[in-house]
């Protein structure tokens, strides 16, 4: 899903704002949220609802500009005086979301989970979430519905650019600088910075405020366009000018689709829609009776603390009742439940916190507990979570451990992700020696079962091994790159060297639920043609609609005796939400249908197949967590853990007959 948010800015109270208040821009302000409310809630419905905050860019950089300008102009505009008002529309709110979210994640949410909720706090306290999940980013990034302050990278891009742009004008008006001048040479930098790095660096021109900062400055022209022409002809064109803008918002939200690169060119039908509807001015006949009427009106008012409320009680209404949250009419209730916490906080936090005198003091006191919220958070972040709050066996069963299971794995040395680190596999990724050799080729999952592999290794010293694995790349020669363009080559790469090593067996792994396996058989016969005497198929892994560390700790968390669940879980239960219909097995049954049709390819090929599936399966289900110590087996949905890996090749030694393993790893 495409991360989205909603800006900030509003049309200030007269005495505040130095503007004269617009009612239809709270109307675009309903639009824009409900837009986006709808695309989280029911993403089929509205598939481009997230260009919601591209409407919310353009509104801000027109109203936060209009007041810069305009005191400007009177010989009153201050830095200071700008930020007060800042920090008094927009901390309020954001503290009691902050502070909630926190509290919530407190009382219900793993070690990893409440890591990275700590760690969004701190971004969303000091407006540099954008910046944090910019960094985040990858393969094995957690999805956005598992994080509740997801929706704060913009506030971190509006903040970032009020820093710069108040200061801007004051030079150019310092300077004589014309204000369309500034703003166009500002706006035609970005917009290049939009275009040109959204095919190379997609996620860092989502993120940046760089090539974010042009829908803004779009917004601060029309603050410069005239409203003062009254004939006829003017009329009718802004009249037209509000039709097309409103109806290229809605076609945007309503046919643009997620998988499109965002912003880049797509981003200007919403900008220039938005610009549009607010260079029509006011008495614009849609603007004036649509945009204005008091239900818009009151949807625009309660906007901010509306998006700040609603993806976190979508997020933590995932977590505490999965199966519910996939209804339509629980997402619907969780909608209604969102407007009615932001009437409260518009009326009881924000408008007492925001207004009336005593500003200063107002102002030092919202700094001071956005500040202690921040503070508390980065401990709860330094602390890893606190894992204490849960007994011994719950903390070994949710442990999630990413920097060693990247270590496990030889991340961006022998396993090559994309778009991050090299792209060739390092020399290390071939042991040295003349023991027989163990070449290990597939996509990610191939990577997590490597760690089992070299404790077989090392503790039976009867092999050596080599690694080429690559994230999304299974191994099969010929296949079109759905996914990742740069597979062929990797895939050729990882062949050539298996034809000069000529290894002793050739295990080939990948999550064959999600690719075309037609050409496994023309790999197996390649490698068989170079000169690979054993090729061995592992069979599909289990895939998990709920990471299963959040499986057990919501099992023991809903029981009222705290009794720790079993280690083996029925995967057709707990491996769905309920409430799916048809798909509730469906990942399960596909698994099995893949193992079915991959075994009849590999045996056909004339190569040996390992099922790993009924290792980990029986009739009383699938094991989540090692019997024993109740150390979990899963980082994620799909991927092993070394303790996972471990188990599960100890398991399969006896078929791998790679060396003295025992007997078996299995558990009655």
């Amino acid at each position: 899903m495409h991360p989205t948010t909603i800006t900030m800015a509003a049309a200030e109270a007269a005495s505040e704002s130095h503007i004269k208040y617009r009612r239809d821009i709270d109307g675009l302000r309903a639009i824009a949220v409900v837009s986006v409310l709808l695309f989280h809630a029911y993403p089929q419905s509205m598939s481009g609802g997230f260009v919601g905050v591209d409407v919310f860019f353009v509104i801000s950089g027109f109203l936060i500009t209009k007041v810069i300008a305009t005191t400007q102009e009177q010989g009153t505009f201050s830095i200071g005086d700008f930020y007060s008002r800042r920090t008094r529309r927009i901390f309020p709110a954001l503290a009691v979301v902050l502070l909630t979210c926190l509290a919530i994640g407190w009382q219900m949410l793993v070690a990893e989970d409440l890591v990275q909720l700590a760690k969004h706090v701190v971004g969303g306290a000091t407006f540099s979430s954008n910046l944090f999940l910019w960094q985040e980013a990858g393969y094995f990034d957690a999805a956005s519905e598992t994080k509740p302050l997801l929706h704060l990278w913009s506030l971190g891009i509006e903040e970032q650019f009020y820093i710069v742009w108040p200061l801007l004008m004051w030079l150019g008006m310092q300077k004589r600088v014309r204000p369309m001048l500034l703003i166009g040479l500002t706006a035609l930098a970005s917009f290049a910075v939009n275009i040109f790095g959204i095919g190379e660096h997609p996620t860092a021109t989502f993120y940046s405020p760089a090539s974010r900062a042009w829908e803004l400055l779009m917004g601060a022209a029309m603050a410069f366009m005239p409203l003062s022409r009254s004939d006829a002809a003017t009329r009718a064109a802004r009249n037209g000018a509000s039709v097309v803008g409103i109806v290229l918002i809605i076609a945007t939200t309503v046919f643009l689709d997620p998988s499109r690169t965002f912003p880049g060119w797509w981003a200007l039908l919403p900008v220039c829609g938005t610009c549009l509807a607010i260079w029509a001015g006011p008495t614009a006949t849609l603007n004036r009776y649509l945009l204005s009427s008091r239900l818009m009106v009151g949807v625009g008012l309660i906007s901010f603390p509306l998006y700040l409320w609603h993806w976190p009680l979508l997020t933590f209404g995932r977590e505490v009742m999965p199966e519910l949250v996939t209804k339509p009419e629980a997402r619907g209730a969780l909608l209604v439940a969102s407007v009615v916490l932001a009437w409260l906080t518009y009326q009881f936090v924000e408008k007492p916190l925001r207004f009336g005198s005593g500003a200063r003091v107002r102002v030092y006191g919202l700094g001071a507990v956005m500040l202690l919220i921040a503070c508390s958070a980065a401990a709860i972040y330094k602390a890893g979570g606190v894992p204490s709050r849960y007994p011994d066996v719950i903390q070994h069963a949710t442990r999630y451990d990413l920097p060693g299971f990247h270590k496990a794995m030889r991340w961006k040395t022998c396993f090559l992700e994309f778009g991050e680190g090299p792209t060739d596999f390092a020399p290390e990724c071939i042991d040295k020696g003349h023991r027989p050799l163990v070449a290990i080729w597939g996509d990610s999952t191939a990577a997590a079962m490597f760690p089992g592999f070299r404790a077989l290794a090392q503790k039976t010293g009867n092999f050596r091994l080599a690694q080429f694995t690559a994230s999304g790349c299974p191994p099969l020669l010929g296949r079109r790159a759905k996914y990742r363009p740069a597979c062929p080559t990797t895939n050729k790469k990882a062949i050539a060297a298996i034809r000069q090593l000529k290894p002793a067996v050739v295990v080939l792994a990948a999550s064959w639920q999600i690719y075309e396996a037609d050409h496994l058989h023309g790999t197996i016969t390649a490698l068989k043609d170079s000169g690979v005497s054993r090729v061995v198929v592992l069979g599909p892994g289990l895939i998990w609609n709920y990471p299963p560390s959040r499986i057990v700790l919501r099992h023991w968390r809903l029981d009222p005796l705290h009794r720790v669940p079993s280690p083996r879980l029925d995967y057709l239960k707990h491996g769905h939400y309920e409430g799916w219909g048809d798909r509730h097995d469906q990942e399960f049954r596909r698994t099995y249908r893949t193992e079915e049709i991959t075994r009849d390819i590999t045996m056909k090929a004339g190569a040996e197949y390992v099922s790993l599936v009924n290792e980990l399966c029986n009739a009383e289900g699938c094991l989540m967590r090692a019997p024993d110590s109740g150390y979990s087996f899963f980082l994620d949905t799909s991927h092993l853990n070394p303790n996972g890996a471990e188990f599960l090749v100890r398991a399969i030694a006896p078929q791998l007959a790679l060396g003295d393993a025992p007997a078996s790893g299995r558990t009655p």
